[in-house]
C-alpha cells in the first residue's frame, strides 16, 4: 500500500516534480541528475530511506536543482511529517524564489495542518505564479475561516476547471445550504446522484434540501432511499422522514417512522412531540395523551405539552379532566 501511494504521488505530481529548464543539469552522466534518478527508483520500490539520501545528495550536488526538493517534500508528506516537508519547500524557495510548485506545496501542507490563513496566502501566491489547482485550496480555506461567499466563488471556479471533484462539490453544496440557497445545493446533489445513485449520504442531504424547501413528498422519497442504501440506523433520518409524512397527512407512515426514531433516541423531546402530534392529527387521542404525558415526566413545566395533554383528554371524551389540565397549563405562562 505504501509503495502504491508513492507511485500514485509520482503519477499525480510528475510534471511538477520535473526540474525546470533553467536549473536542470544535463542528464547524461551528471552527478545530481543521476542521484535524483536513483532516488526516484528507490522511492518507486518503497525504499524510502535510501530515496531520502539520494535526493539530499542531489541537492548537495546542485542546490538549484528543483526536482529533488519537491520529491523530498513528497516523501516527508507520505510519512505524515508536515514540518519537514514544509522546510524542504522553504529551502527551495530560498534558492529559487517564487517557484510555483514549492508555493503550491506550502499551501497544501498549511491546509493539511489546518493553518487556514497560511494556506490561503500561499495558495494565492502560487496561483499568481501559474500553479494549477489552487482554487480548491483557496475555497476550502475561506470556508474554514467562515467566509462563505468567497469560498463559494473559489469553489465554483475550481469546479469549472475540473468538474470531477466530488468532495469539493459536496462541500460547495453544504455552503449553499448554510447560506439558505437550498435550490443551488439541491442541483449539486441531484447531479452527484446521477453518477452515484446508491449513496445514502447524498440522498440524506438532498432530502434535507427538499425538506427545507417544504417539498415534503420529494423529501420523504429521498429519505426512504437513504434508509434503503445504508442510513437505516439514523434517528434523525427517521425523525425527518416521519415529519415529512406528517406534513403530507400520511399519519400511519409518520407514526411508524417517528416510533423508530424514538427507539433510537428515547428521550428526545422533539421526536416525542412530533409523535404525539401525529397521534393527535390521526385522532388517536389516547395514544397522543400517553406521549404528551411522557414529555411532562421529563419536562413538568412544559406548558405546551400540558395544554395538548388536556386537549387530548377533551377530544377523547374526558372533558372535565381535560379542561382542568388546560387551565393548569395556562397558569404556567
Amino acid at each position: 500500500m505504501f509503495l502504491y501511494r508513492c507511485i500514485l504521488i509520482l503519477c499525480l505530481l510528475g510534471p511538477a516534480l520535473q526540474p525546470v529548464a533553467a536549473s536542470v543539469p544535463p542528464f547524461g552522466g551528471d552527478r545530481a541528475s543521476e542521484l535524483y534518478r536513483k532516488g526516484e527508483q528507490c522511492m518507486l520500490e518503497g525504499r524510502l530511506d535510501e530515496a531520502e539520501q539520494c535526493f539530499a545528495a542531489a541537492i548537495g550536488a546542485n542546490r538549484k536543482y528543483v526536482a529533488p526538493y519537491l520529491q523530498l517534500a513528497v516523501l516527508y508528506r507520505l510519512r505524515h511529517d508536515g514540518e519537514l516537508a514544509r522546510q524542504r519547500y522553504l529551502d527551495l524557495l530560498k534558492e529559487v524564489p517564487e517557484e510555483p510548485s514549492a508555493l503550491a506545496g506550502m499551501a497544501e501542507v498549511s491546509f493539511e495542518q489546518e493553518a487556514w490563513e497560511d494556506a490561503l496566502a500561499w495558495a494565492m501566491r502560487a496561483q499568481e505564479q501559474g500553479a494549477p489547482g489552487m482554487y480548491a485550496i483557496i475555497g476550502m480555506s475561506y470556508a474554514a475561516l467562515d467566509h462563505a461567499r468567497e469560498a463559494i466563488r473559489a469553489m465554483e471556479r475550481s469546479l469549472a476547471e475540473d468538474p470531477h471533484q466530488p468532495a469539493l462539490s459536496r462541500r460547495l453544496a453544504r455552503l449553499f445550504a448554510q447560506e439558505e440557497n437550498y435550490a443551488a445545493a439541491l442541483r449539486i446533489y441531484e447531479k452527484a446522484l446521477k453518477t452515484d445513485s446508491t449513496s445514502a449520504d447524498l440522498y440524506l442531504e438532498s432530502g434535507m434540501m427538499h425538506f427545507n424547501m417544504e417539498n415534503y413528498k420529494n423529501a420523504a422519497g429521498a429519505f426512504e432511499m437513504a434508509a434503503r442504501y445504508g442510513a437505516s440506523g439514523d434517528a434523525d433520518l427517521y425523525a425527518n422522514l416521519g415529519i415529512a409524512y406528517l406534513q403530507q397527512a400520511a399519519y400511519d407512515d409518520a407514526i411508524q417512522n417517528l416510533k423508530k426514531a424514538l427507539q433510537l433516541r428515547s428521550a428526545d423531546i422533539r421526536i416525542m412531540q412530533q409523535l404525539a402530534h401525529a397521534y393527535f392529527k390521526k385522532q388517536s387521542y389516547a395514544e397522543a395523551a400517553m406521549q404528551w404525558d411522557r414529555i411532562l415526566v421529563l419536562q413538568p413545566q412544559n406548558a405546551f405539552a400540558m395544554f395538548m395533554l388536556g386537549k387530548s383528554y377533551i377530544c377523547s371524551g374526558e372533558v372535565v379532566k381535560g379542561q382542568r389540565i388546560c387551565d393548569q397549563a395556562l397558569q404556567l405562562h
